[in-house]
């Protein structure tokens, strides 16, 4: 399939951000327009209300039309939640190797492509191939130029929920918006916050959106874990909004400006913050303190939750891996200072990147979308972009980067393995053969 133009939707608890890019051949991203409009029919990532989720999607969707004059008939979903699944599996690959060697049209075969896209009772998002095994001798990164029939790939299987998949297309279908696909919201954010030295030495990207905090960890420039966690910026909102009895519109604007995670604040001649209360005519007045000690205790719970995650990746006994914060409430002051005293000094802020590689790249970046709180949504296009130019079904999965990689860029203890089962097979081989011809030449002599 073939775009012209690309729209992509991050269809958030908190907002709806949409835009519109268009590429040429030379590589240009040019941004055509953009919009940004509240979102109420979401919760935690869910869409729990889909006839308010379309009005957003309707709203953003009218903003293009009005002010851009593009009239939009498709996009790309962005999803996320606490629906979704992940795991890693290893199919076998077949009817590869039909020139005699492990070819690029081969590992770029989807084991799945043919199944069916609701596979115990989940509908599969992504199937991210990780690594490869031959003859039996895994942990290959690169089997193109081997000698073998016998492959298998391990994926990385990303899916949903299939009730969630269709309340968020049927939200759009509403809005008269087809999908074009479905994008995993931190998959997309990576496109755009990370650099492949970063996914190759080992990175956790910490996405903190408004209702969940979703985690993805690279390490040889290959996914190797994936989570979620159903905290996000909407609760820093509502502790405030509830506590003090004030719109959450109100809120927001508040914990972004005085809010911290931190005691060492930023602004701090601030001393006391006039709020509207819903239960006074008149203004109240809030000792700044007291609201940051609301919003470090958040930040504390989230951050504890992040440190359980990074256990089973083995932070601890790795200091060269980097975290990088993106998303809305990666902005709030003292929030990395908060995960290096806790989980790893090597912690940065992630804002959208400039483009996909050296060679496609967004032209324009208008300066309110450089903000973490737009990573995914330009990451989102990234991502499209990528899977256009590689015709596959993840653009995570770059047969052209495998392509001019070493093909024999795997361990010595691998390749020693590798080695050993070819020779084992022609041994044997060899062996039946002249067992043959002994066994002639003894019946030939007996007659």
């Amino acid at each position: 399939m073939e775009y012209n133009s690309i729209t992509a939707i991050d269809i958030g608890t908190t907002k709806i951000a949409t835009i519109v890019a268009k590429y040429s051949k030379s590589g240009s991203i040019d941004i055509l327009g953009h919009s940004v409009v509240p979102c109420k029919g979401l919760s935690k990532g869910n869409v729990v209300d889909v006839e308010k989720t379309s009005e957003g999607i309707n709203q953003s969707i009218s903003i293009l039309k009005q002010y851009y004059n593009l009239n939009i008939k498709s996009a790309f979903l962005g999803i996320t939640g606490s629906h979704v699944n992940f795991e890693d599996r290893w199919d076998k690959l077949d009817s590869v190797a039909k020139s005699g060697v492990i070819t690029r049209e081969d590992i770029i075969k989807n084991p799945l492509k043919n199944a069916e896209q609701n596979i115990e009772n989940k509908s599969i998002l992504h199937t991210i191939p990780i690594g490869y095994s031959v003859d039996g001798a895994e942990e290959i990164l690169n089997p193109i130029g081997m000698h073998s029939s016998n492959l298998s790939v391990k994926t990385h299987l990303i899916s949903a929920s299939p009730s969630a998949v269709t309340k968020l297309i049927q939200s759009a279908n509403d809005a008269n918006i087809q999908s074009d696909g479905l994008i995993l919201e931190p998959l997309a954010s990576s496109h755009s916050v990370i650099n492949e030295n970063e996914k190759n030495d080992g990175v956790l990207m910490v996405d903190i959106g408004g209702g969940t905090t979703d985690l993805m960890f690279f390490k040889n420039k290959r996914v190797e874990y994936t989570a979620v966690i159903p905290v996000g910026g909407f609760h820093f909102t509502n502790d405030i909004a509830s506590t003090y009895k004030i719109d959450s519109r109100e809120a927001e604007d508040i914990k972004i400006k005085f809010g911290s995670a931190t005691t060492n604040i930023k602004n701090n001649t601030v001393q006391e913050i006039e709020m509207k209360s819903k239960l006074s005519p008149e203004p109240i007045s809030v000792p700044r303190n007291e609201l940051i000690r609301l919003t470090r205790e958040r930040a504390q719970e989230l951050v504890k939750l992040i440190k359980i995650k990074t256990k089973q990746i083995d932070f601890e006994n790795n200091p060269q891996y980097k975290i990088i914060l993106t998303g809305g409430t990666s902005n709030l002051n003292g929030l990395s200072e908060l995960i290096a005293r806790n989980i790893t000094t090597n912690v940065r802020i992630g804002s959208p990147k400039i483009g996909l590689n050296n060679l496609v790249k967004f032209k324009n970046i208008p300066d309110e979308l450089k903000n973490p709180r737009f990573s995914t949504v330009l990451g989102m296009v990234l991502w499209a972009i990528g899977g256009i130019l590689n015709e596959t079904s993840d653009s995570s999965f770059e047969p052209e980067k495998i392509q001019k990689n070493d093909p024999y860029s795997y361990s010595f203890s691998i390749q020693k393995r590798f080695l050993m089962n070819i020779l084992k097979k022609y041994y044997n081989n060899i062996k039946k053969i002249s067992q043959q011809i002994i066994n002639n030449i003894i019946k030939g002599d007996q007659q």
